[in-house]
């Protein structure tokens, strides 16, 4: 498999900006097929676009020998089981759609953890900006969105790439170590072949 290292350039090329204008872009999932490949720190993951339900993008993610199925919701919040599924479908994501700087959703969320037990957490996603991101892969056009959550010092931030359709990088707080960041970044992306 020969993996591809694009520019927003070529990526345009090969994906179109489909639903994407200026500083405002419609929710699409990437091409069935599509292989993006993530690195943090040390840990390399594959991800291969594998369709769409509803308004979840389905991706196939390899990473340390496993491969599960997530649910991207609205193509932001990842979900590999039940837990968060209940967390995702808790917040009204739509309501950021089209992406456009200063949409916003607050909210609390009742959700069940993965202990099963409910929770509360007051959210707010927000796209803070549109910006360029260099990335190993390239540099891109993305919208910067932050999640918040109430009691938390450190935001998730998604780099979303109306070209790709898709994250480019994302900065979160690492589960077992809350003081410190977990930073994914694209380093390939492959289009999905015809």
């Amino acid at each position: 498999m020969r993996v591809v290292r694009t520019s927003l350039a070529a990526a345009c090329l090969f994906m179109g900006a489909a639903g994407a204008s200026a500083q405002t872009s419609e929710f699409r999932c990437p091409a069935a097929g599509t292989t993006f490949t993530y690195k943090a720190g040390e840990r390399t993951s594959v991800h291969v676009a594998s369709g769409q339900e509803g308004n979840a993008c389905l991706v196939r993610a390899t990473a340390d020998g496993k491969t599960e199925t997530v649910r991207l919701y609205w193509g932001l919040l990842g979900s590999v089981d039940a837990a968060g599924d209940s967390y995702a479908r808790a917040i009204d994501l739509k309501s950021l759609w089209p992406l456009k700087v200063g949409n916003k959703t607050q909210q609390t969320v009742k959700a069940i953890g993965r202990d099963g037990k409910p929770y509360s957490s007051d959210v707010t996603l927000t796209v803070a900006a549109y910006e360029k991101v260099t990335v190993p892969a390239g540099t891109f056009d993305v919208f910067r969105v932050e999640e918040a959550k109430a009691g938390e010092p450190e935001k998730r931030t998604h780099w979303w790439a109306p070209s790709l359709a898709a994250s480019v990088k994302e900065s979160f707080p690492d589960w077992t170590d809350r003081t410190r960041l977990k930073v994914y970044e694209l380093i390939a992306v492959k289009p999905a072949t015809p």
